[in-house]
């Protein structure tokens, strides 16, 4: 189907295209004039989420970019529009609702708007419904549930609440009551204001009062549950923090108090330093004993040098006794002295010093009377060869003090060297020990800190949720005075337009469906014949519609005209057989008005029409009858139906009975020059009428022709080419009159 199809589909249907979608406009201001009137009311909430104060530290850094930002928004809103929020809501509202009536009974809570005396009437005959608060809340349960104060009403209803899920109080609440249930809730939306840090809450609802109460409770509940949520978040988490900052600090402990116990038991002060004090001392022993030792070998060998020497000039030994024995008490003497130094060195007490100081008195003592041996021995002092002895003997008397004084440093030294080996040896094997205690102590120490840097942060963040969760409320909400525009027009549109959408989709779709013959092209193409012709579907004929058929009955037998001049056996008339699979298809009148519109052009035509039709077509001399039965024996010709020959120039119209319902002539579809086939309109081309003409096609060689029979006027128009109003008076223009015939000459 064509749009051009479509638009006149619609336009043949415009009664129905008008009258559903007016009805349906109609039935919807009917029923919508007497709803109940809405009420709406907002209020705006600074956040502070995104330029909002916070404190450095914590999880600040997360909060900086848009994402969580969005994420913070969508946080409050959720909580906002959450069961819960709007459960507690709900029952604070049917609290105030009972605090109301009990202190003013005729609030204008339950009194109705103004209103007409038309609409009053049409309420007093519809009778107002009932909501679930009426029905659900009895007198008795109301006076039950009230407190003295809000609070304990609030108090009164909660608790009555969470009893079960069957009491009436908990059926109101998720009930679809317009006022005082979850549902009812719905209506409200809450939304971003742009970029800024503002919250916008917007609810409609059926009553002025109820609608600013109801975001009143809804801010307080809401900026309460927020403040809860954030100041409550990090108290788990702070809780970890502590109870693992104190199992931390507690191994932290242990391990330094092992720490302690261990270098009391060894007497370590600070282990690496001893370790290496211990090994200096070790080396600078090792290094003054090798040192003293070749001081020592030296002085040992100058001292017998010069006894040698002495020895060529007498025994001094044995000569002087006094002298070798005050050596070796000043040999004694410094060795103790060495002692008392190394001593007082390393621990310095006042007897130390006292001792040390005698020793070197005594010393200094010995020294004067070796002296004195030596200058006793003066007799001794000159030499035979020249040498002095007396210098000789002095340089004995140091040589022998000197190696006494270093052979007593040796054996300090030794003893010295052995301690310092000694404590170094102990030292050394408990490295592995203090590096295992210390490594205990260090990591006790970070885990510890790590504890305490997660806590200082948890602090931080619950701070910052505490900042953040200063909610307040800038714009509070007000009381409507005015009931929101009505959507009654947009209801109207709305129901016109989707009707007349609805009801145009109908007729286009049963268009679609339809599989009758509606207009040539799709006889054509169902069919697979030609269209020779139409006639118009005018039940009533006004003069421009009987002008119409006129014009499509000459199209049809101007069309017969080309074919007569085409046919091949001039010496036989033109014969047309007009046929139809049903009866009541039109084939009388099509041949009737066929045979009187080339009567009219001077066409000699011939009408035969089956004998079942006495009663209905007076004969003459055009139009004769016959018996279909005599047509069946083979070799008839229509001559042989007719008595009488006929004129090669005469055109013979012959009717058959209708195919499907009776017997029809076979013989004489041989003698047909053209086959017309008169079908409805109206109807559908079934299996059944393709058969019996494809047969037919196998009998006669004549072309077949469709002639639809109450075609739309809008179709004959598009067929034959013509106009429904009649054409003007031919303009017939003013010639000069003719010269005469003496001008001529």
């Amino acid at each position: 189907m064509t749009g051009k199809e479509i638009v006149r589909r619609l336009l043949r249907h415009w009664p129905l295209l008008l009258l559903i979608p007016i009805t349906t406009a109609a039935s919807i201001y009917f029923f919508s004039r007497f709803q109940d009137k809405k009420y709406m009311s907002d209020t705006v909430i600074y956040t502070g989420i995104a330029s909002g104060y916070k404190i450095e530290g914590g999880n600040n850094g997360s909060g900086s970019n848009w994402s969580a930002t969005a994420t913070a928004f969508d946080n409050l809103i959720s909580l906002i529009n959450s069961r819960d929020t709007r459960d507690e809501v709900c029952l604070r509202l049917l609290a105030w609702r009972l605090m109301a009536d009990v202190n003013a009974p005729a609030s204008p809570l339950a009194a109705q708007q103004s209103e007409g005396m038309l609409t009053q009437a049409t309420r007093k005959v519809l009778k107002p419904k009932t909501t679930p608060f009426d029905q659900l809340l009895t007198p008795a349960l109301k006076a039950s549930l009230t407190g003295r104060t809000l609070e304990e009403t609030t108090a009164r209803l909660i608790a009555y609440y969470k009893t079960n899920n069957t009491n009436a109080l908990y059926k109101l609440v998720n009930s679809k009551d317009p006022l005082f249930s979850t549902t009812a809730l719905y209506n409200i939306s809450a939304m971003r204001l742009k970029d800024s840090d503002l919250v916008q809450i917007d609810y409609t609802a059926k009553n002025p009062v109820l609608c600013q109460k109801t975001l009143e409770i809804l801010t307080d509940v809401a900026i309460r549950k927020h403040k809860e949520l954030f100041t409550g978040q990090n108290e788990s988490v702070i809780g970890y923090f502590n109870d693992a900052a104190k199992k931390a600090y507690d191994r932290l402990q242990v391990a330094e108090q092992r720490l302690l116990a261990f270098q009391q038991k060894h007497n370590i002060a600070d282990y690496d330093k001893q370790l290496i004090s211990s090994t200096d001392e070790r080396q600078a022993a090792s290094d003054k004993l090798n040192q003293l030792e070749m001081q020592y070998a030296g002085t040992t060998s100058t001292l017998k040098s010069v006894e040698s020497t002495l020895d060529g000039r007498g025994d001094i030994k044995g000569n002087n006794a006094e002298f070798i024995r005050l050596r070796n008490k000043l040999g004694a003497l410094n060795a103790q002295a060495s002692e008392l130094e190394i001593m007082n060195s390393t621990e310095h007490t006042p007897s130390t010093e006292a001792r040390l100081t005698a020793v070197n008195q005594e010393i200094a003592q010995v020294n004067q009377k070796l002296d004195a041996a030596a200058e006793g021995n003066y007799n001794l002092t000159h030499s035979t060869k020249g040498v002095e002895v007396k210098g000789l003997l002095n340089d004995y008397s140091k040589g022998t003090l000197a190696a006494a004084d270093l052979k007593s440093q040796l054996s300090l030294m030794r003893r010295q060297k052995a301690e310092a080996a000694s404590e170094y040896n102990q030292l050394v094997p408990l490295s592995a020990e203090v590096r295992k205690i210390r490594r205990e102590v260090e990591v006790a120490e970070k885990e510890y800190l790590s504890q305490m840097e997660g806590l200082k942060q948890s602090k931080l963040s619950q701070q910052n949720g505490v900042l953040a969760s200063q909610l307040h409320v800038v714009d509070p909400p007000y009381l409507p005075v005015d009931p929101t525009g009505s959507k009654t027009i947009l209801l109207l549109l709305g129901g016109f337009i989707g009707a007349f959408l609805l009801t145009g989709a109908g007729v286009v779709a049963t268009g679609l469906l339809d599989t009758s013959l509606q207009y040539p092209a799709q006889a054509t193409k169902t069919t697979s014949f030609p269209v020779a012709g139409v006639v118009p579907k005018v039940p009533n004929p006004t003069p421009p519609q009987q002008l119409l058929v006129k014009q499509a009955e000459d199209h049809l037998a101007r069309q017969l005209l080309l074919r007569f001049h085409e046919k091949k056996n001039a010496l036989k008339p033109y014969t047309i057989g007009v046929l139809s699979s049903q009866s009541t298809e039109g084939k009388t009148s099509i041949a009737c008005n066929l045979a009187a519109s080339l009567n009219d052009m001077g066409i000699r035509t011939l009408s035969m029409f089956p004998d079942d039709h006495t009663f209905q077509i007076i004969p003459n001399d055009d139009t004769m009858f016959y018996s279909p039965l005599q047509g069946l024996a083979q070799g008839v010709v229509i001559t042989d139906l007719t008595g009488k020959d006929l004129y090669p120039d005469e055109v013979v119209i012959i009717e058959f009975p209708a195919l499907l319902e009776t017997t029809y002539p076979v013989s004489l579809l041989q003698d047909l020059d053209l086959i017309l086939v008169a079908v409805r309109a109206e109807r559908a081309w079934h299996e059944a009428d393709r058969t019996v003409f494809t047969n037919i096609q196998k009998v006669t060689k004549a072309p077949i022709e469709l002639v639809l029979n109450g075609v739309l006027p809008e179709y004959v128009i598009d067929f034959i080419g013509s106009r429904v109003r009649p054409n003007a008076p031919s303009y017939n223009p003013a010639l000069p009159a003719h010269p005469a015939p003496a001008l001529l000459n």
